[in-house]
């Protein structure tokens, strides 16, 4: 028998993995068009929802905090809101898919949706889609125990940016993913393009599933590991509630004078490059004064920055640099003062 609910796919992955670039290129898709996006975001950091509201029709987002820790509330209540629309006829969706910040604890998120009442009434969790970064991936596993639990919950692992990885290193990296989670399934994804079966598959898991190759255990993923209530559910989810680094911050600027390019460029290049050990995850939406009219999409994870992609238009009204950074260990004023004497724009603090 079908279950009516609506299928909710979490996708996770530690910081800078490549979470919002394959989102962006999976909402552009006709399969996903019914697709409501929740986006969560560490702190006031509101800016991933603007990269990716002009190619997703229903984008909610989340503030103020992790989903794993003090926003399991709000998820519930945007839930249900989202239900209560699309059963008036206001929205029309088809499924639900949940973004989380890089530093989630994913289980947090999947009690809920199991275990909330009116939650799991409407919703069920199709499973969990994990990004991992193939250029940095093994140091993060070694550095951050998030990123291990991460992959741990995953029924499908997405490993992406693989055409920055040697094929010597992505092979150790896949090795090291299938002893961490051996009964997830893994995908290589480059420049965020990933075959939509891959994730849609989740949502019916009995429905072209990967061939299961000789002596690997069923791939039975963590849909199946929170079916079951009681003592034993609980204390599972009870003991992956672990406080993130404290040394972990998020830092949120805005600059009103639009960047010289070069000068910008230069800048960045230079804080990777002396700093991308502490660097964990750098976005920004950035004023460019050669293209005024088109701003810049910048990402930096450590000690690479991708590309920088031009959008068609200010997502808002508000033509400033917005720049977000998570950092661990950064001294302190350390961005601030470089950006003034490279670029020799002031940076403001801002919740955005």
């Amino acid at each position: 028998m079908n279950d009516p609910r609506l299928p909710v796919t979490v996708l996770t992955g530690f910081l800078g993995s490549g979470k919002t670039t394959l989102l962006q290129n999976l909402m552009q898709r006709a399969e996903w068009k019914d697709t409501a996006v929740i986006i969560n975001e560490l702190g006031e950091t509101g800016l991933d929802h603007l990269l990716v509201q002009h190619v997703a029709p229903y984008v909610r987002l989340l503030q103020s905090g992790c989903l794993c820790c003090s926003v399991r509330d709000d998820l519930t209540l945007t839930l249900a809101d989202l239900h209560a629309r699309r059963a008036r006829g206001e929205l029309r969706f088809e499924r639900v898919v949940v973004e989380t910040t890089g530093l989630a604890d994913p289980m947090p998120v999947l009690h809920t949706l199991a275990t909330h009442p009116d939650t799991a009434r409407h919703f069920r969790l199709a499973g969990v889609a994990t990004v991992v970064d193939a250029h940095n991936g093994f140091a993060t596993l070694d550095r951050h125990e998030e990123a291990r639990r991460q992959v741990a919950v995953a029924d499908a692992l997405l490993l992406a940016k693989t055409d920055l990885a040697p094929p010597e290193a992505l092979e150790l990296l896949e090795q090291r993913l299938a002893r961490l989670n051996p009964s997830a399934p893994q995908h290589r994804v480059s420049h965020g393009a990933l075959r939509s079966e891959h994730l849609l598959q989740l949502e019916n898991p009995f429905l072209s599933k990967p061939q299961q190759r000789l002596g690997e255990p069923p791939r039975i993923g963590t849909t199946w590991l929170l079916r079951g209530t009681g003592s034993r559910t609980e204390s599972v989810f009870m003991r992956s509630l672990k406080p993130h680094a404290s040394d972990i911050q998020t830092q949120c600027l805005t600059v009103d004078e639009p960047f010289e390019a070069e000068a910008f460029q230069h800048w960045l290049a230079l804080l990777t490059a002396l700093r991308g050990e502490r660097l964990l995850r750098f976005k920004g939406l950035i004023h460019i004064a050669e293209t005024p009219d088109h701003p810049l999409v910048v990402h930096a994870a450590q000690h690479l920055v991708h590309p920088p992609v031009p959008l068609p238009a200010w997502p808002d009204a508000e033509r400033r640099s917005r720049l977000v950074f998570i950092t661990q260990g950064m001294e302190a004023g350390l961005i601030e003062n470089t950006l003034l004497k490279l670029t020799g724009t002031r940076a403001t603090p801002s919740a955005f």
